[in-house]
């Protein structure tokens, strides 16, 4: 199989991610999209359409442990694998510019331009997080605004391609293979993080590339800035994140965001 597209539902409705099915299915290098059930979404079971895998879990274990069920099963019959949100949309084509631009490139962990639905841009490249980023942009929203001029390269000439340390797990096209290597998320994190946690374990296997030319759409509802509960998992996601990686000294972090600020290209520049 060329291309796998793994899609995490909980308590999401057919009409909740007809676009992005309706996406993937115009995909013609897309032969395989797995609905991976973590509750509340018994429907999907009953597509009934050969391109469409349906997975149960046993327990919902979070964004991560889904993905992963999905992984397991298929990274050994695919080229790539294309981790993918339920609140996602993009023009006929644009999985297959990525699967292209990967294999004439050999690029093995490839994130394209996100924009919201106004067509806005979400900053979705960022550097590898300190506490004080994370922290301040939850409880100390003045301070978090100079910060994230760096933290998300504000700065940069997002028309152009180039590397960054960590992008967002909403959209996430990486070869089968190193998926394999990194053995899929840790999951550990019930939600929030897995996809930094993935992001700097795959670091010591490839570069991670920003591709400008595929823009694809991202609701993005921010569910941990109205939800407590939710706000809760990102916090105890984060102290695992740190715990595991350190908090205030962490080499990989040091080193590999000032290799990105150093090379990034910015907008001042063009």
């Amino acid at each position: 199989m060329q291309i796998v597209a793994s899609i995490v539902l909980y308590r999401h409705s057919h009409a909740d991610i007809e676009p992005t099915l309706a996406s993937l299915l115009s995909e013609e290098t897309i032969e395989k999209i797995v609905l991976v059930d973590n509750g509340g979404a018994d429907w999907a079971a009953d597509l009934h359409n050969p391109r469409v895998d349906y997975i149960r879990a046993d327990s919902n274990r979070g964004f991560g442990a889904g993905h992963n069920l999905a992984i397991e099963k298929y990274r050994r019959r695919s080229e790539y694998f294309l981790i993918c949100n339920p609140d996602i949309h993009f023009g006929k084509g644009s999985v297959s510019a990525l699967y292209h631009a990967a294999q004439q490139n050999k690029y093995k962990f490839i994130s394209p331009s996100i924009v919201y639905s106004d067509g806005s841009k979400q900053f979705s490249c960022r550097l590898l997080p300190t506490p004080v980023n994370l922290f301040a942009r939850r409880f100390m929203p003045n301070l978090a605004k100079d910060l994230d001029e760096k933290y998300e390269l504000r700065n940069a000439d997002f028309s152009k391609v180039f590397p960054v340390p960590s992008v967002s797990g909403c959209f996430m096209f990486l070869e089968s293979d190193l998926l394999a290597s990194l053995e899929g998320f840790d999951d550990r994190y019930f939600m929030y993080m897995e996809d930094i946690d993935l992001c700097r374990r795959a670091l010591k296997y490839t570069d991670i590339i920003y591709y400008s030319d595929v823009t694809i759409t991202h609701l993005f509802k921010k569910g941990s800035y109205k939800n407590k509960y939710l706000l809760l998992q990102h916090i105890f996601s984060s102290i695992k994140y740190f715990n595991k990686w350190g908090w205030f000294f962490d080499p990989l972090r040091r080193s590999k965001n000032k290799e990105c600020l150093k090379s990034v290209p910015t907008r001042a520049d063009t």
